[in-house]
């Protein structure tokens, strides 16, 4: 069995990565090196979520509008300055994160995972 924690880190976690870096670069016209420099990642890493390589298995939240208005907001407050301390940064990821585990957008992949499970309510305790 996988804890959905294990899926949120395998999956749910690269694809928000992907999201927030694509919107440096596209938006901010940041480059991956400053992106990169930014979520404290590598840039290969950007390179990877730019080319799909990574990031890309939970395409539902690359379409939901609520997700990418989270995302839009991180980037912003990202760029502005306001989450340059780890903590307040680490806070804001973990609120996008929370927010799509509550809404049930992870529990798909969960249960294909996992089919034995029938009726699990973890990520929206």
């Amino acid at each position: 069995m996988k804890p959905y924690c294990e899926l949120v880190a395998q999956n749910l976690l690269p694809t928000i990565r992907a999201l927030i870096a694509k919107e440096l670069i596209n938006k901010y016209k940041m480059t991956q090196q400053q992106a990169a420099k930014k979520l404290g990642i590598t840039q290969s890493a950007i390179s990877q979520y730019i080319r799909q390589l990574r990031g890309s298995k939970i395409k539902t939240i690359e379409n939901d509008k609520i997700v990418l208005k989270e995302i839009e907001h991180f980037s912003d407050r990202l760029v502005s300055g306001e989450l340059n301390d780890s903590s307040k940064m680490l806070e804001a990821f973990c609120y996008i994160c929370k927010s799509i585990r509550k809404r049930k957008m992870i529990c798909k992949l969960h249960k294909k995972t996992f089919p034995e499970l029938e009726e699990c309510n973890i990520c929206f305790k």
